[in-house]
C-alpha cells in the first residue's frame, strides 16, 4: 500500500530543481508540487546539502545534510502508520485491565529522502560497526541526490517523454552484449550487478532503524 501511495502522491510533484550554492560549497534540491496535493501541505520539499569540496574530485566531504519537514494531513503521513495494540495490565488495583494503545510505526516510503541521516557529533562515541551503517546512510543519501541533481533534471525532458527508459535499454543491452561476449581480459565473461544490488533488492532502502528516523509523523 505505502509504495502505491508514494505513486499517487508524485503524481502532484510539478518539478525538480537544484540550485547550487554562489560560493560552490554545497546545492539544494527543490521538489515542487501543486497546491491540491491531499497528502501534505507543503507545496516544496527541500533537500539542502553543504559540501565544501563540491568542485573538487576528490572523494565528497558532507558538513551538514537538510530536510523540509513534511506537514502531513490527518491520515495522510506515507513515513508512518499508527498501529493499535492491547496491553493487559499485570500489578496493581487494576491489574488484568486492558488498555489500548496507539504507536507510530515506520513504513517504507521515498519521503524518508527528506530526514537525512543524523550527522553525529564530533563528541559522539560510536563502535566500528556504528560508523560503518552512518557512513552507509550518508553515502547512499548523497548517490541519490547525485543522481537527481546530475541526471534526472538535466534529462527532464526525456524522462517525461519516456525516451531515458529507452537510451537506459540500449546501454544495458549493449553492457549484456559486452558480457557474454567474453569482454574480459581472459575470454570468459564479465561479473557485474545492479547499483541496487544481485539481489533484486529495493536500490533506495529507507535508512535503518534510527538512522534519522522521525518517531511521529508532523500532522496539522
Amino acid at each position: 500500500r505505502e509504495r502505491t501511495a508514494d505513486v499517487d502522491c508524485l503524481d502532484h510533484l510539478i518539478d525538480i530543481t537544484c540550485q547550487d550554492f554562489p560560493d560552490g560549497l554545497g546545492f539544494e534540491l527543490h521538489f515542487h508540487f501543486s497546491p491540491n496535493n491531499p497528502f501534505f501541505k507543503n507545496t516544496t520539499l527541500t533537500k539542502r546539502y553543504e559540501v565544501p569540496n563540491l568542485l573538487t574530485e576528490d572523494e565528497p566531504i558532507l558538513k551538514n545534510v537538510t530536510g523540509t519537514t513534511i506537514q502531513w494531513k490527518p491520515d495522510q503521513c506515507l513515513t508512518h502508520r499508527e498501529v493499535t495494540k492491547k496491553q493487559r495490565k499485570k500489578g496493581g488495583p487494576n491489574a488484568g485491565q486492558i488498555r489500548t494503545l496507539k504507536k507510530k510505526e515506520r513504513v517504507e516510503s521515498l519521503f524518508h529522502f527528506f530526514t537525512p541521516p543524523k550527522m553525529p557529533a564530533l563528541m559522539d562515541v560510536m563502535d566500528e560497526e556504528e560508523a560503518d551503517a552512518v557512513e552507509e546512510a550518508f553515502d547512499h543519501d548523497y548517490d541519490v541526490a547525485q543522481a537527481v541533481r546530475g541526471h534526472l533534471i538535466p534529462k527532464a525532458v526525456l524522462w517525461f517523454t519516456g525516451e531515458a527508459m529507452v537510451i537506459d535499454d540500449e546501454g544495458f543491452e549493449e553492457e549484456m552484449m559486452l558480457a557474454q561476449g567474453g569482454g574480459g581480459a581472459g575470454g570468459g565473461p564479465q561479473q557485474f550487478e545492479f547499483n541496487g544490488g544481485s539481489n533484486g533488492s529495493n536500490p533506495f532502502p529507507p535508512p535503518a532503524a534510527g538512522e534519522g528516523e522521525n518517531p511521529e509523523c508532523k500532522q496539522n
